[in-house]
């Protein structure tokens, strides 16, 4: 069985980036699993339809945020994402997964890889760096982070977690690999 690492945390809190620098560094051949691609295969344009991945506007005390909900079709997708990662641990190769998922998405991981080595990491920066990190990046809903900042990590057991403002992803990516290899 493989070592499936799920990297899960908000919108642009540098989960890319540092299962890049993850895969560079590690002597073991980790393949990258995002859900970016998974959600990339949606036709052009239609990603936001309510079958998919509507986007919906709540009020919060900081204002209106947006807030990327789950389709019929989009559960159905990522569902499929989540066997794809059991697959490849169950075929004996490694992963790194970067998601933003939810307590039950990660039910389901553990339970989809009971046989492999599933290590959860929790990839957090402060509001203010993500919501820079949005802002540059051009391609995010600006707030996105902070309206997932309110829930994605309720009810969740890490095994470790990383604060993507300090240190580079290098680094991080070493702390990671020698508390792997602990």
């Amino acid at each position: 069985m493989g070592t499936i690492v799920v990297l899960n945390g908000v919108s642009s809190a540098g989960k890319s980036s540092l299962a890049k620098a993850l895969q560079e560094a590690a002597d073991e051949s980790f393949l990258i699993v995002a859900m970016d691609d998974f959600v990339g295969m949606v036709p052009a344009g239609r990603e936001n339809d309510p079958t998919w991945f509507p986007v919906t506007r709540i009020d919060t005390a900081d204002g209106p945020l947006p807030r990327i909900t789950m389709g019929p079709r989009g559960k159905l997708l990522l569902e499929a994402m989540r066997e794809f990662v059991a697959k490849i641990a169950a075929s004996g190769m490694s992963a790194i997964v970067d998601e933003v998922c939810e307590a039950e998405a990660i039910s389901d991981y553990r339970r989809r890889t009971s046989d492999a080595r599933l290590v959860l990491i929790k990839v957090e920066a402060p509001i203010a760096v993500t919501e820079q990190r949005e802002r540059e990046r051009g391609d995010r809903l600006i707030g996105l982070a902070r309206d997932q900042a309110g829930f994605l990590h309720v009810g969740i057991d890490y095994d470790m977690t990383v604060d993507t403002s300090t240190d580079t992803p290098a680094g991080l990516a070493r702390e990671i690999l020698a508390r792997l290899a602990g």
